[in-house]
């Protein structure tokens, strides 16, 4: 309400992507649970106008991953690989999806790697060092001696006999891959209307929500999109109340004092 003059409202919902890992992304019953979750966001808005903070609340609906269908044959089952023990393992992160964790034993780095790196056709195996520089992963002292993960679709299993992701989705994989590509939509005095650009990575949306707030962000990886893409505006003006929008460059407008925001997280395109 008003009364409280909020700054940054986040909000998240677990649908549809509950229902992706469980029926599939092309499922009717995630395509359902779409209808559903845009109900709601219809209610959302329609709460905004009729609250009077059209011209004070910008509203960011994004999510953080796609989904993909998961692909049942061939699949890769890291225990069944010829010369490949897991007695030579210290420890493994696996059976989580399309990527995993190994920390050979002492001695046993280049074996493991050898007997692993050809093993699948679709499983793509690395030494830390040699990871692809583009996933901005593998420079941290925390990942292990040798990464692997799958190509879209492919999930790994690991010593588990029953696998802990058993659903007919899943995402994970190579953000490269357009089934992982999310979306990013906003509307509200921050934004100019009718605005489309380029696709960007998720991790510059931190700059842009710290601008709208007027503070000062912690140290991170992003860049204040709009003066990075051409094609990026100005929202010399509010825009007309009702409308869709799309993201604009908000530096050239004050930040009001108490900016509203709400963040929604979710998985399906508005």
């Amino acid at each position: 309400t008003k009364e409280k003059n909020l700054d940054f409202i986040a909000l998240y919902f677990g649908e549809p992507d509950s229902a992706g890992h469980k029926f599939g992304p092309e499922s009717p019953q995630r395509k359902n649970m779409i209808k559903q979750v845009d109900r709601t966001i219809g209610y959302l808005r329609q709460r905004i106008r009729e609250s009077g903070l059209e011209s004070t609340l910008s509203l960011i609906v994004t999510s953080d991953h796609g989904m993909e269908t998961v692909i049942k044959t061939n699949e890769i089952h890291i225990q069944t690989v010829a010369n490949f023990t897991f007695k030579d393992i210290q420890f493994e992160l696996l059976d989580y999806g399309p990527n995993g964790l190994l920390v050979p034993k002492e001695g046993k780095l280049e074996h493991v790697y050898s007997v692993l790196k050809n093993a699948h056709p679709n499983l793509h195996v690395y030494k830390k060092a040699d990871f692809p520089r583009r996933f901005r992963y593998a420079n941290h002292s925390r990942i292990t001696p040798l990464l692997l993960y799958s190509d879209p679709g492919y999930v790994i299993h690991g010593v588990r006999c029953v696998p802990l992701e058993r659903g007919r989705g899943e995402h994970g994989f190579d953000n490269e891959a357009m089934a992982m590509k999310t979306i990013f939509r906003a509307v509200g005095p921050a934004f100019r209307r009718g605005l489309l650009v380029e696709p960007f990575e998720s991790v510059h949306v931190y700059a842009l929500l710290c601008e709208l707030l007027g503070i000062t962000p912690e140290p991170h990886d992003g860049k204040l999109l709009p003066l990075e893409i051409p094609g990026w505006g100005v929202a010399h003006a509010p825009a007309t109340p009702g409308h869709d929008l799309l993201p604009a460059h908000p530096t050239l407008r004050a930040p009001q004092p108490r900016t509203q925001m709400i963040c929604r997280s979710l998985g399906f395109n508005w």
